[in-house]
């Protein structure tokens, strides 16, 4: 996984991990790509911390936008409303939040968070582990 959070951007599709053979859906791709945002962020906020900058990403949910407003209405829509039902939170982000969540990592009141992937999805990934969301055994 180092890999994924230090090759160079423009090489990062040479990586034998990513490569179509390996890549077995969309969702793996979806899943590939936070887990590389996640890592990147930690690996440059080493980097830039020598430079006194701080480093953060946000891994938003599902966040009522025209994006979010076509995907519930489109043919995956049952399975995000199940998704959202389903969340501790029981619905949907807003715009406005995650601009909240940005402001903290921005502002002062931040100044001690670097290399962090703040997730805000309603829970909806703790449910696939913990709730109703998760697989049977």
């Amino acid at each position: 996984m180092a890999l994924l959070a230090t090759t160079p951007a423009d090489e990062l599709l040479a990586l034998p991990m990513l490569q179509p053979d390996q890549v077995t859906d969309p969702l793996n791709a979806y899943q590939l790509s936070k887990r590389g945002n996640a890592l990147r962020v930690k690996a440059e906020a080493v980097r830039w911390g020598k430079r006194g900058a701080r480093v953060n990403t946000i891994s938003p949910g599902i966040i009522m936008t025209p994006l979010a407003n076509d995907e519930l209405s489109g043919p995956r829509g049952e399975g995000y409303r199940r998704m959202i039902d389903l969340s501790p939170v029981g619905r949907a982000g807003t715009p406005d939040e995650v601009g909240t969540v940005g402001a903290l990592l921005m502002g002062a009141d931040g100044a001690f968070i670097t290399g962090s992937d703040f997730l805000m999805d309603g829970g909806v990934t703790a449910s696939f582990f913990f709730g109703e969301l998760a697989p049977k055994a």
